[in-house]
């Protein structure tokens, strides 16, 4: 195999493997306020490492869990009543992302407060006394993990690399 070749190869291979930490973008829809559907919206995003290898994304500081690093979660209100608000990590209560099944649990508080799933099925937002209501059954919390582009960058530039060291080497020795 030539060492072209065998440099795309291990940049493909390397470039398919997760980073230790990752970034996750989640968004969630389908926000109904006194039985009326809304254009509300909660979209956000977590950088987070799974330290223990069990495939869980998890972050509860009175449990002693801290695989989040960053957080930031937005609601939007669209047609709704309740006031746009943003959490950040000092807001973050409690987050369980499961990697095999791509399903959160997300729950963050302050004067606003956002639960992905509370009880039963239902996702919930409060603000002053009023409340937003979703049944996460029909819309789940959309979690995706953002590709490293770094990582492909170099990995490209390691293969090229590789491929201009053989042609130099050819054309000097011949």
């Amino acid at each position: 195999m030539s060492i072209e070749t065998t440099g795309l190869t291990l940049a493909i291979v390397i470039g398919n493997m997760p980073a230790h930490a990752s970034t996750f973008v989640f968004s969630q829809l389908g926000w109904e306020e006194d039985g009326r559907a809304t254009t509300a919206e909660v979209i956000g995003t977590f950088l987070a490492e799974d330290k223990d290898g069990n495939n869980l994304i998890e972050y509860n500081p009175a449990m002693g869990k801290d695989e989040v690093s960053a957080y930031q979660m937005d609601f939007v209100r669209g047609d709704s009543t309740l006031m746009d608000f943003t959490h950040n990590l000092t807001n973050l209560d409690n987050l369980v992302y499961n990697l095999l099944d791509d399903t959160a649990i997300i729950t963050s508080i302050g004067t606003s407060s956002y639960t992905s799933k509370g009880l039963g099925n239902s996702g919930m937002i409060t603000q002053d006394g009023d409340s937003l209501i979703t049944n996460t059954k029909d819309y789940l919390v959309n979690v995706t993990q953002v590709p490293e582009h770094t990582s492909w960058i170099g990995l490209v530039l390691f293969g090229f690399g590789a491929y201009l060291k053989r042609k130099i080497g050819k054309n000097f020795f011949n």
